[in-house]
């Protein structure tokens, strides 16, 4: 199975992107099969999206798991292992289904949480299968893409801004505890993400979201997925192997203050 270019930064590495079939996942699969990795694009459902990703990059791997549940990490992580060969690159750019939803906390229904927190525990999965070969190989890079909401409240968030705000501190403790054995880990952390000139929002309490975030912002635009995953690719290559622990915020230089 081809596992993409022949030359670049990352050959000979094996890149999982869990979340591969979503906006920015798919161009962060595309962006590492182009530096070089070999690329194995993680989906929740949809395998026929997955192989259409594998195909852009020029091979790989399309695999898919529910995440998380028991072993389902262990058996993912082993398929790509026996497919591709040792994961050492890991970008998690999943994001639970039907979870997403503006609701004041004392208007979350429930289980709305829970999907949520279903985030967190299939990141600790995730990096709790790779880290050991990891280790094994001297060399590791794992990026969580996670959101600014995390870091500056907008009424209505506040389950999903939880949800992310602890994945995000559990990969802080990656980068503390993992770095002495060659591992970096990450966060990257836009505001809202659109295409240029996208439309907005069809749900009234989404759109005012997007309006005041707008308000805030230095830039004219929001970044669009591809240039999210630019910022996760150069995160994970060669070059940047002094940068772990951090957040990169991707909000358009907001005033926050």
């Amino acid at each position: 199975m081809s596992a993409g270019p022949l030359t670049g930064p990352l050959t000979g590495r094996v890149a999982l992107v869990a979340g591969g079939t979503g906006a920015i996942g798919r161009h962060v699969a595309t962006g590492l099969a182009a530096a070089g990795a070999a690329v194995a694009v993680h989906c929740h459902r949809s395998a026929g999206t997955a192989a259409e990703i594998v195909r852009e990059c020029g091979g790989g791997l399309a695999v898919c798991a529910a995440l998380p549940g028991p072993r389902s990490a262990d058996r993912l992580l082993s398929t790509v292992e026996a497919e591709l060969g040792p994961v050492t690159i890991l970008v998690n750019a999943a994001e639970p289904a039907g979870a997403v939803g503006v609701a004041a906390v004392a208007d979350v229904e429930p289980g709305t949480l829970e999907r949520h927190l279903d985030g967190v525990r299939a990141h600790h999965e995730l990096c709790r299968r790779a880290l050991p070969g990891m280790r094994a190989a001297g060399f590791g890079r794992i990026v969580f893409v996670s959101g600014a909401l995390m870091a500056r409240p907008m009424p209505g968030m506040g389950a999903y801004a939880a949800a992310k705000a602890a994945a995000s501190v559990l990969t802080r403790y990656v980068a503390a505890e993992e770095g002495r054995h060659g591992i970096t880990a990450n966060v990257v952390a836009p505001g809202r993400v659109a295409e240029p000139g996208a439309e907005e929002p069809d749900d009234p309490a989404l759109r005012e979201l997007s309006e005041a975030l707008r308000r805030r912002m230095a830039l004219p635009r929001f970044p669009a997925p591809r240039e999210v995953a630019r910022t996760v690719v150069a995160l994970v290559s060669p070059e940047f192997d002094q940068v772990t622990g951090q957040t990169v915020w991707l909000t358009g230089g907001e005033f926050t203050g």
